[in-house]
């Protein structure tokens, strides 16, 4: 089928005002599929304007003619009465002559959009349902009542169906739908909500529902499909949901065994489900929260948001404890499409939903997929025909520190397209992390991060990155001609932009990981330094071939100088480590005890180790084989979370850090955390070394004396007071943290209002994720001033008191 095409022109007749002057205007930023032309339209009605709106392939362009003070009129309000969703960048403006144009004839129009070049205009993320459509759906009255594809212009996909620039029907998943009379009316109104909605449909002419078992037979259609998936999830079912950008795997919260059947076919004993809940109240019996974070969880991007858990009042059935067990946080979102808002309510249950895939994959987008991959192991699948293109996963903040901080950036935030102050010459392609991967593109005045991709360890996940590079390559005919990249040669990232720039004879730049943390950060707030940098987290390569992840750095947008690390020690077996923190605390231990010391403190983390096998892991730390050494802060919460005995062996990154935090809010509130404190040497001619040597000690002593909580929130107290100790040695410039180890929600609660209160201006990513998310966006900022400024770093001399 192919969509009915729109008018060329929309008219309405009008009576100006004598005109005197006649303008062109043009306008980018996200301006395309957010009813920027519907609403300007409506404006120079309002202003008996003659002339015309329509997209182009960077933005919007606007021809008006009237009285200087009409015109002035219609400027300031289409600046300040902007759409919800949308975004001006920039505003440009040039006089026209007043010939005979049979655009100014007396009317004001909407012209059919153009494309003669290539495309700049930004790409808006897809959104979540607005409150207009919600009451649609619930309206007996409405002919999209009970419909789960109601959307508008301010509401519904937008990245994930996508095709090709301008934005338009032709151009999305949803060509193949013929609008039914009622919708192409509302299509082809530009004072109707729904006008230019480019999903626009009803049930007599949208995407449907189907009821699959897990071979993908349908069983049943429409609201008796909805209705059938509901069911099956009251009695305990574990299915899947198409949802916006890919497949939810769902089942009932409440229900232990549903729960733990999900883990098993997740692979992931441990790690965080979200739980979707069915509104702002429900959401309120299982956790708690301050009006902050209520506003995020019920914002239109609908992100998962971290909350504390809290415990189930009389007569509430509680979750299960296997969502999220022995953390203190619970991750919720509330529904942002009709579908789930109707599913949620047919069934009157929380669902867990988390992203339909087999570890080290990507969001599942197809239904032969589904059933080829996990058809099997579940109970259902309830499918629809729309289309995605393009996977995106939930997005994941959580308020930290007082301010909103971004884990993830995907539906909702991403595609994220700030605007250049200035345009560049040619464009640039940053190609991130290995964990957490992300892409940042630039090219004339646009940036581009990517939605979240993922950990490229595996081919799918690899492919996965390429096919989100050709997206947005292919969107904006792109073909990059400079690319950034981490250090490490390890990453497959860096492989991938070596071997392309060797083929297509691209420039290839590099940019030092902690670096790029902070740099993401100062991109985020238009700043070129210098700034004091603490990058603290897991490891990533230093410019002296060790693994950093503790570092202060004085930095700017070409360079820095390190002035203070964390005191190297071994990662015993390198990767291997990771996975087994007993490892990192051997590598602590051995720089001052035997093995046999070791054995006679009786830590039940190496307690149950084999005789053997530490010496082993000895033999192995003094010939330093396999055993790099490393400043990383992430690793050493991974140690001492190990000598608490709150980890063996983690199920997923980061878990030692919750379960500090997890242990740290035990700590009664009248009760002080026990004194913990690292000691700062000062080598000859090199940076400070932050000593942890006396902060273990102190834990090794008190272990069996001092309660858990206390020695867990002493850990975390420490770390506040060694920034702020270094930061007064610093007094010039202000403080930027970057690095997954500042996701902790205690030491960010703590360490913000410490530094604050000294007088430091602290700038933190809000937007951008403070984890290798937001690698790219630093890599990006740094190649985007080289290009602009190339040349050496010049850093000003350290200003040290």
């Amino acid at each position: 089928m192919t969509a009915q095409a729109a008018p060329m022109t929309h008219s309405s007749p009008t009576t100006p005002e004598p005109a005197s002057l006649r303008r062109e205007l043009h306008l980018d930023g996200i301006v395309q599929g957010v009813g920027f032309r519907p609403f300007v339209y409506g404006l120079a009605l309002s202003h008996r304007l003659t002339g015309y709106v329509l997209n182009d392939a960077n933005g919007v362009t606007i021809g008006v003619q009237g009285s200087p003070a009409q015109l002035a009129d219609f400027t300031h309000e289409l600046r300040e009465l902007a759409p919800p969703l949308s975004r001006i960048d920039s505003f440009g403006a040039r006089e026209l002559p007043l010939d005979d144009d049979p655009d100014f004839d007396g009317t004001f129009h909407i012209r059919a959009s153009q494309q003669q070049s290539a495309a700049t205009v930004a790409i808006s993320p897809d959104q979540g349902m607005c409150e207009a459509c919600a009451r649609d759906i619930t309206n007996p009255a409405d002919r999209h009542h009970r419909y789960p594809f109601t959307n508008c212009t301010h509401c519904g996909p937008r990245y994930s169906i996508i095709r090709r620039l301008p934005y338009d029907r032709p151009h999305t998943a949803m060509a193949g739908f013929t609008m039914c009379p009622n919708c192409a009316r509302a299509y082809e109104d530009p004072l109707d909500r729904r006008y230019h909605a480019q999903p626009v449909s009803c049930p007599d002419c949208g995407p449907q529902l189907t009821w699959r078992n897990g071979e993908g037979q349908g069983l049943a259609n429409r609201d008796a499909a909805l209705q059938q998936a509901a069911s099956a999830l009251q009695e305990g079912a574990l299915i899947a949901v198409k949802g916006m950008g890919g497949y939810h795997l769902m089942c009932d919260a409440r229900n232990e065994s549903a729960v733990a059947r999900l883990r098993v076919l997740k692979r992931r004993a441990r790690k965080p489900l979200a739980v979707m809940m069915g509104s702002l109240d429900e959401a309120k019996l299982h956790v708690e929260g301050g009006e902050a974070e209520w506003a995020l969880l019920r914002s239109q991007p609908r992100p998962i948001t971290l909350l504390r858990k809290r415990a189930a009042d009389p007569g509430t059935i509680p979750l299960a404890e296997g969502i999220a067990p022995g953390i203190p946080y619970l991750g919720v979102m509330l529904p942002y499409t009709p579908l789930h808002q109707l599913l949620l309510e047919s069934c009157a249950i929380p669902l867990v939903a988390t992203s339909a895939n087999a570890r080290g994959s990507p969001i599942l987008i197809e239904c032969e997929a589904v059933i080829a991959e996990l058809g099997a192991e579940i109970d259902g699948i309830l499918d629809h025909d729309r289309p995605i293109l393009h996977p995106c996963d939930d997005s994941l903040v959580q308020w930290a520190g007082g301010r909103r901080q971004t884990l993830r950036l995907a539906r909702g935030y991403a595609p994220c397209t700030p605007s250049l102050k200035t345009a560049i010459g040619q464009p640039v392609l940053a190609v991130g992390a290995q964990q957490k991967n992300q892409l940042a593109l630039a090219f004339g005045r646009q940036r581009i991060y990517s939605p979240y991709i993922g950990d490229l360890h595996s081919l799918p996940m690899q492919q996965h990155f390429e096919q989100t590079l050709d997206t947005f390559c292919g969107l904006y005919d792109l073909k990059p001609k400079t690319l950034v990249s981490d250090r490490h040669p390890g990453y497959l990232s860096h492989q991938w932009a070596k071997d392309y720039c060797a083929t297509e004879g691209a420039s290839h730049l590099e940019v030092q990981h902690h670096h790029a943390h902070l740099l993401g950060v100062m991109a985020e707030h238009d700043i070129r330094g210098p700034v004091l940098g603490v990058a603290f987290d897991g490891t990533g390569l230093g410019d002296d071939g060790t693994l950093w992840g503790g570092e202060l750095l004085i930095a700017d947008i070409k360079g820095f100088e390190r002035v203070a690390h964390l005191k190297p020690f071994r990662l015993i077996g390198g990767e291997a480590a990771i996975r087994e923190p007993v490892r990192q605390l051997l590598g602590l231990l051995f720089e001052s005890h035997t093995p046999d010391e070791i054995s006679a403190l009786d830590l039940p983390v190496i307690s149950q180790m084999p005789v053997e096998r530490l010496n082993n892991l000895h033999q192995l730390w003094r010939l330093g084989r396999n055993a790099p050494h490393t400043s990383s802060m992430g690793r050493l919460f991974d140690a001492v979370a190990a000598l608490l005995g709150l980890v063996d062996e983690p199920d997923y990154e980061g878990e030692a850090g919750l379960l500090l935090d997890a242990a740290a809010l035990r700590l009664a509130p009248d009760a002080e955390p026990w004194p913990l404190t690292f000691s700062l040497t000062e080598p000859a001619g090199g940076p400070l070394l932050i000593d942890w040597a006396p902060l273990l000690a102190e834990l090794l002593r008190q272990r069996h004396k001092v309660d858990t909580a206390s020695l867990a929130a002493g850990f975390i107290r420490a770390i506040v007071e060694l920034i702020a100790t270094l930061a007064e040695r610093f007094p010039a410039y202000p403080v930027v943290l970057g690095g997954g180890v500042f996701q902790n929600r205690v030491l960010m609660d703590q360490l913000i209002p410490r530094l604050e209160s000294a007088g430091r201006e602290v700038l933190t990513s809000e937007i951008l994720p403070l984890n290798d998310g937001g690698i790219a966006a630093g890599q990006l900022w740094f190649a985007i001033h080289h290009l602009a400024e190339p040349g050496p770093a010049a850093l000003p001399a350290v200003s040290e008191s």
